[in-house]
């Protein structure tokens, strides 16, 4: 009898979650309860938002993209920076928010597959409306520890919001749509997973069971990039994570696959426009 190693609906998840915690997502929740009247939320704040609509009705307004018009309970998710608002009237709203922010930086795998706003009713995703059950209780009780569980409950909501993404074929295009394509998600998961190896696109072709012109075609066409464009996007991202801890430069460069420093520095000011001893001096870390 042949051996499955592993289902894919299950090894597509854990893709998710692995990439999640990869690019540093997390939630800081910083409002829940009733909402009246008018509050924006400016792009100026540089992070994402979560919304999440329990009871009432409100509208959901943002310059050059549809007004979405919330009655029943609704999830709102903006993965990067958007002037918006929520317009609730003068009948109060059951609201919680919450702000998105990547260690990894602004452009990742989350902001470049999602469209501007992702809006889901809470029946779309029973698993989802489990989630939201057990936010909102713990937002209505002032119990020790009320702010980081709301705010870990967030973080699972947004993998789940992901996964339901995926499943509903809300991402047709970018890492997302890879890691759920059949022979593409293998190889962005192994990508992720270890970034430092000397990738060459003969190897990346082989895990995906095409010829080399082949795969090149096809994730440029799913994900919308190279898959060398990739590999440096995630390997840059990983040294952000490391210098944000305070990692010296050489090694950071080492640990995710730089043979050569100055090699490592010209990637790093391609992806973020700044050398790596900036950035690092920028968010924290110490330099190295």
């Amino acid at each position: 009898m042949s051996h499955n190693p592993a289902h894919p609906v299950l090894e597509t998840a854990d893709s998710v979650s692995r990439l999640l915690e990869h690019i540093g997502l997390r939630a800081r929740t910083f409002f829940a309860g009733p909402l009246c009247g008018v509050h924006a939320f400016g792009a100026e704040e540089g992070v994402g938002h979560l919304h999440v609509v329990r009871a009432g009705t409100l509208r959901a307004v943002q310059p050059g993209h549809r007004r979405i018009e919330v009655c029943q309970p609704t999830l709102l998710f903006y993965p990067r920076p958007l002037d918006h608002r929520l317009d609730a009237d003068d009948r109060a709203a059951d609201v919680l928010c919450a702000s998105i922010s990547y260690g990894a930086g602004m452009d990742n795998a989350i902001t470049q597959s999602f469209p501007p706003v992702l809006e889901i009713p809470f029946a779309a995703s029973p698993r989802i409306e489990a989630t939201l059950a057990l936010l909102f209780d713990e937002a209505a009780e002032a119990q020790t520890g009320r702010q980081v569980l709301l705010d870990r409950l967030c973080d699972v909501l947004l993998i789940q919001i992901v996964r339901h993404a995926i499943a509903s074929r809300m991402v047709e295009q970018g890492v997302l749509a890879g890691l759920a394509h059949p022979r593409l998600g293998r190889v962005l998961v192994e990508l992720l997973d270890a970034p430092r190896q000397a990738w060459t696109l003969d190897a990346m072709a082989s895990l995906a069971h095409l010829s080399r012109n082949a795969f090149a075609r096809l994730f440029r066409a799913v994900v919308g990039k190279t898959a060398t464009e990739f590999l440096t996007q995630v390997r840059i991202a990983l040294a952000q994570r490391l210098l944000r801890q305070g990692r010296a430069v050489a090694l950071a460069a080492e640990e995710v696959g730089y043979n050569s420093q100055p090699a490592f520095s010209r990637a790093f000011i391609r992806e973020t426009g700044c050398s790596p001893s900036a950035w690092q001096r920028r968010h924290g870390g110490r330099v190295g």
